[in-house]
């Protein structure tokens, strides 16, 4: 089953990365660096600390002036422990975990605002992004990882980007990853090599989290000029 989701998934991809090309006005090539940090078992609520360094690479295909399909990739470390626990459970349990994530995604955005337009005077745009994606792990303690390393992903998020001069762009994203699994922290139902008790719960999914500034390289498409010869184009 997971085999049949991950072929389609990259067919998917390839599917979006040549249709998108050949439609796209011109394309992007962009990186950037943010933080990354996850909700689950060890940690069930979005904290303002935890935060780990992260950064990102992507191709952006532009379908119009307010749709966008981008490629990318995001790799960086995920952290959690018991240090706050609110709960028993969590202070008995005492378990922290540091792990690697790589992340290919395809995503669409849709740009609220046409500041694309060769006559508009708004230079900026915030923007709408959704789709989905495969990401592996690294780093776990082995005797605990009983469980699949490469999972699917679906990213959403929002973001603001703004163009300087006509080459650039800079921007700002902040972006959820909801997963299909409760393993990223490696802790999930009972651990009976640890106490015979439930240590974290297996019906709730785990999540993670990448915000980041980029920095944008916009390559124009100059089309190659033709000359009409009846029944046929002659292209020069």
């Amino acid at each position: 089953m997971k085999k049949r989701v991950y072929i389609s998934l990259i067919t998917s991809l390839l599917v979006i990365f040549f249709s998108g090309k050949a439609l796209a006005q011109y394309t992007e090539y962009g990186g950037g660096l943010g933080m990354l940090t996850y909700t689950g078992d060890l940690s069930p609520k979005l904290r303002l600390k935890g935060w780990t360094p992260g950064l990102n690479a992507f191709y952006r295909m532009n379908v119009n002036n307010v749709v966008s399909v981008r490629l990318g990739l995001t790799a960086g470390k995920i952290k959690g422990d018991d240090q706050r626990a609110v709960d028993i459970l969590g202070t008995n349990r005492d378990y922290s975990f540091d792990i690697t994530l790589i992340e290919g995604s395809s995503v669409f955005e849709y740009y609220f605002l046409d500041y694309k337009h060769p006559h508009t005077n708004v230079y900026f745009s915030p923007y709408f992004f959704a789709g989905f994606g495969i990401f592996r792990t690294f780093g776990y303690d082995e005797a605990r990882a009983d469980f699949s390393k490469l999972q699917p992903v679906i990213p959403f998020g929002v973001g603001i980007k703004q163009l300087v001069g006509k080459r650039y762009a800079v921007g700002l994203e902040f972006g959820l990853r909801k997963t299909f699994f409760d393993y990223l922290d490696s802790v999930s139902d009972g651990d009976i090599t640890l106490k015979n008790y439930q240590y974290g719960n297996p019906e709730s999914k785990d999540w993670y989290y990448f915000a980041g500034f980029s920095i944008t390289y916009i390559l124009y498409e100059i089309p190659c000029p033709f000359r009409y010869v009846p029944n046929r184009y002659e292209y020069n």
